[in-house]
């Protein structure tokens, strides 16, 4: 009773003597051996029973380090500013649905109702002390971390993004700067995707004012919020979980297919902000059979006029039944048969007005065997949903796509593009700077113009997500971080076909030098 009339606003208990003293004394104390035993005892068995999950053994890591550099002494409890700092730390926690989060995940109303008995009980044992200090701590580490890694396992969900190479916060070191600085409430916000589209997205979950645009109608169930419905906010709080998978990309160019949008972006960050962004409507993987996959990679080179080499799926299912019943078939499909190095055969579609490629394919080498090109189906273009083809990403206006690929190799202006487009000859040209190359899923994504636009789920792969979130607990690290330099296998047998140079016995085309 003694603190409760005396110090009002002020809980804590002397770690030496368990009595009650000032706040501004704490600093000065020395600290009970007990305490900082009971704090390694709960560091080393991994489980702090304040909290919902227990079980923080996958963040452990951070939260050692963070009592580490402490000596083992509570971080929150034994400071000068301890009551600021644990009021910042619960507000921000509280706030999680800012970020497209859940507050309950960080027990958020455990410990704010454990902090009243920190606060006017005074306990014989530092067991309430250190758990509750840790508790803090877990709860903490475990919020920030979701923010900037994210709480799924991506690669679980078939999202072959390109994992990190190395941690890319130090957590323990930014929550000790923030509470040395007084500005644990920004956390969030110097955790979070260095992204414009996760900011975009986060201040659409709290801005009724942000300019909404959708291509899909919602569930007539919806509950209206804002200008959102409540299946929108879901969308939104799904596309930010998956932003937060993607490492961050070098400056420089850059291609995005958002595969629901059926659109690809081309985007060069060195150039102005205002500068103009290649926008194209592209043609997908069907839906039912053979849908696009999510990855990362770097285009390396471009083929004009490229030959296609027919997948064994297709050949099999489509090609032979027409073959069986028209011995000319492809003969009138430009197509020929040739030797595999190998000792095997197989079928490829000459160079042509015909070919499936269309005049020029962009070529990034992946598990997937994927890629983007041009097509002879130029009427697909025009329907609202498009997702036809066996995988590969058709582009609409591919002579454009190719002016930004090149743009930066010497000698290749439009007019050179142009005039090779209309060659017959197949031509490959090696880039100079590789691009990455993205294949993303979003169903909530800002396009041109800061406008807000929804997709439908064609995949499936929202339900998924929301899935996986409802049984999310902690993930490893090795989740998000590679710590051997990764050869991704395919997670299905590719139904494309894959590099002509890798297949078959003709000498592989000359390369175009860097300087024509």
């Amino acid at each position: 009773m003694f603190l409760r009339s005396v110090l009002p606003r002020i809980f804590f208990i002397c770690l030496l003597y368990q009595t009650p003293v000032y706040a501004e004394n704490l600093a000065t104390l020395p600290l009970s051996t007990s305490i900082t035993q009971e704090i390694s005892t709960i560091l080393n068995t991994k489980q702090n029973s304040l909290l919902a999950r227990s079980n923080f053994e996958f963040r452990s890591d951070d939260v050692e380090t963070l009592y580490k550099t402490n000596n083992y002494a509570p971080v929150w409890l034994n400071t000068p500013q301890a009551e600021k700092n644990i009021t910042d730390v619960l507000t921000l926690l509280s706030t999680a649905a800012l970020q497209g989060l859940n507050p309950d995940d960080y027990s958020v109303n455990l410990l704010k109702q454990n902090l009243s008995t920190i606060q006017f009980t005074k306990s014989d044992s530092m067991t309430d002390f250190a758990l509750y200090d840790t508790a803090l701590s877990v709860s903490l580490v475990r919020f920030l971390h979701d923010v900037h890694y994210g709480r799924v396992n991506p690669r679980s969900l078939n999202f072959n993004v390109k994992l990190r190479t190395k941690k890319s916060i130090d957590l323990p070191q930014i929550i000790q700067t923030a509470m040395n600085e007084g500005n644990i409430l920004q956390l969030a916000f110097k955790v979070e995707p260095n992204l414009q589209q996760y900011r975009q997205l986060r201040t659409a979950l709290s801005n009724n004012n942000s300019v909404v645009s959708t291509e899909e109608k919602p569930h007539k169930k919806a509950k209206k919020s804002g200008n959102h419905s409540s299946e929108y906010t879901t969308k939104i709080q799904l596309a930010m979980e998956r932003l937060r998978w993607l490492p961050e990309m070098n400056a420089g160019q850059s291609i995005i297919v958002n595969i629901p949008a059926f659109k690809l972006w081309a985007i060069d960050s060195t150039e102005q902000t205002n500068s103009p962004v290649l926008n194209l409507n592209v043609v997908v993987g069907k839906s039912e059979k053979t849908p696009t996959p999510v990855l990362m990679a770097e285009m390396r080179y471009v083929e004009f006029m490229p030959y296609w080499n027919v997948p064994p799926s297709i050949l099999k299912k489509e090609i032979m039944p027409k073959l069986a019943h028209n011995p000319g078939y492809l003969a009138r499909q430009n197509m020929e048969v040739v030797s595999l190095k190998n000792g095997g055969m197989r079928v490829r579609q000459r160079p042509g007005g015909k070919n499936a490629l269309g005049r020029i394919k962009f070529v990034f080498p992946n598990s997937e065997g994927v890629y983007l090109h041009d097509t002879p189906s130029k009427s697909l273009f025009a329907r609202t949903r498009r997702d036809f083809s066996h995988g590969c990403v058709r582009v609409q206006n591919p002579s454009l796509l190719a002016q930004f690929v090149l743009k930066n190799q010497e000698g290749w202006t439009q007019g050179r593009i142009d005039e090779t487009l209309r060659n017959s000859t197949h031509h490959q040209v090696s880039l100079k700077t590789h691009i990455p190359v993205l294949f993303f899923y979003s169903t909530a994504f800002y396009e041109q113009g800061d406008k807000l636009t929804f997709y439908s789920d064609i995949y499936g792969h929202d339900a998924t997500l929301l899935a996986a979130l409802g049984k999310a607990n902690d993930v490893s690290d090795s989740a998000f971080i590679a710590r051997e330099p990764e050869i991704i296998e395919p997670s299905h047998t590719p139904t494309p076909e894959p590099d002509d140079s890798q297949l078959f016995s003709e000498p592989s085309p000359t390369h175009e030098p860097l300087i024509p």
